[in-house]
């Protein structure tokens, strides 16, 4: 009896003892989750990822302006699908207008993605919003029809590659705030194993003051490793658009980190090492003609194994998204100069076929094409077209003296490849 007594009593006061640490490990770990250096500390401003290649033999200044001209978004009609909107504005930048009357400049395209007066002006009062309150945020629509986005967090990717800072106006139909209360929200909702991560990942990096861990809302740590490592966990083809915005996220996550040190070296060398692979599958898996198709990642593969069953908009899409990475990426990532020059022209030849129906069919992945086509020649594509459409100005004035195309570029550009 006396065993058993002291037992009880023993099994009692380890209680008691246990019974602070009960209390003060949550009130701790909450306190972890708020600590400043855990906290994701943002700038105003996003860093500007600039092109730094100019190689005409990919593709002339005619055939930019030609297909830069097709390209206009004509999105000033009712109900214009804001997966083009949002695609439009991420090719031509706020700074982008034009003098044909059916294509949106690009503060138009932006405040119709950040503004509820001018979505409802376009779709009517009657749609559901785009932008949703959400606690003390805004959650994007997405994936929900053609008034919503495509991609998750693809708007708010947009909005940081055009330059957006983190104080502008956001007017949503409840209320209004900033961007940041945006990205506020794609932070709370974000789980490192969601169905998109991509877009996500890229804000972030944009935003963030440099590569220091966070603490997730799941109370999960995490940093740019572990974001690149989930990133190259899967295999080539998986994701949207045949897994080609994940290799676009690790060359943007590669050229950031140069400024950021968003990377371990370790790190560093494994997404390196792993875009130096995707470019030696896309090597060999190049047609003669110099497209890919969804098959890019393994020539033996079957394209048509996939839900789209056109042959040219697969094509369109698979061959746009490598040139675009591309053209952001370091130089020793990239192949041959023939399989470039082979895949530009491909594209440009097939844009000048392309028809109205089937333009609208695959703008978003024209979308691509063009600013892929743009940045080879060094430039944003507003900056292009804003150059070409004033050098056609001049031709078109003074046509007898116009310069040579070779002697023009050189004066037009200091970046010509060598």
């Amino acid at each position: 009896m006396q065993g058993n007594s002291l037992r009880t009593r023993t099994l009692i006061a380890a209680q008691w003892l246990l019974l602070p640490a009960l209390v003060v490990l949550p009130w701790w770990r909450g306190q972890a989750l708020v600590r400043p250096e855990r906290r994701l500390e943002l700038l105003n401003e996003p860093t500007v990822v600039r092109p730094t290649y100019d190689y005409p033999l990919l593709i002339s200044d005619e055939q930019l302006l030609a297909v830069l001209t097709k390209l206009q978004p004509k999105l000033r009609h009712e109900q214009p699908k804001i997966n083009h909107v949002d695609h439009a504005l991420r090719f031509w930048g706020v700074e982008a207008t034009f003098s044909d009357p059916d294509s949106l400049s690009g503060d138009e395209m932006r405040r119709m993605l950040t503004d509820h007066r001018a979505f409802a002006s376009a779709w009517g009062e009657d749609e559901r919003p785009l932008l949703l309150a959400r606690n003390g945020g805004f959650a994007v629509r997405t994936q929900q029809g053609a008034a919503t986005a495509s991609h998750v967090d693809h708007t708010l990717a947009t909005l940081a590659e055009c330059g957006t800072p983190l104080d502008f106006p956001v007017v949503a139909a409840e209320r209004t705030g900033t961007l940041r209360d945006v990205l506020d929200q794609a932070v709370v909702s974000f789980n490192i194993n969601q169905h998109e991560y991509e877009w996500t990942a890229l804000v972030l990096a944009l935003y963030v003051r440099d590569g220091r861990p966070w603490y997730g809302t799941a109370g999960e740590l995490i940093d740019f490793n572990r974001l690149a490592e989930r990133i190259m966990r899967q295999r080539y083809i998986q994701g949207v658009c045949f897994g080609n915005h994940r290799l676009f996220t690790l060359t943007m996550l590669l050229r950031i980190d140069q400024e950021k040190s968003l990377f371990t070296a370790a790190t560093r060398e494994a997404v390196h090492t792993h875009l130096a692979e995707a470019t030696s599958r896309l090597v060999a898996a190049q047609s003669e003609e110099g497209y890919w198709d969804r098959n890019w990642f393994d020539a033996a593969a079957d394209p048509n194994d996939s839900s789209m069953t056109d042959p040219l908009s697969r094509r369109l899409l698979a061959t746009g998204h490598a040139l675009e990475w591309w053209a952001m990426a370091p130089a020793d990532l990239h192949p041959p100069r023939e399989v470039l020059v082979r895949a530009a022209q491909w594209l440009v030849r097939e844009i000048d076929k392309l028809d109205e129906t089937k333009l609208t069919e695959t703008y978003t992945f024209l979308t691509h094409v063009g600013r892929a086509l743009a940045l080879w020649r060094g430039e944003m594509p507003a900056a292009a077209w804003e150059r070409l459409q004033g050098e056609k100005s001049v031709s078109n004035l003074l046509p007898a003296v116009r310069l040579p195309r070779e002697t023009r570029h050189q004066i037009t550009s200091s970046r010509i490849e060598a």
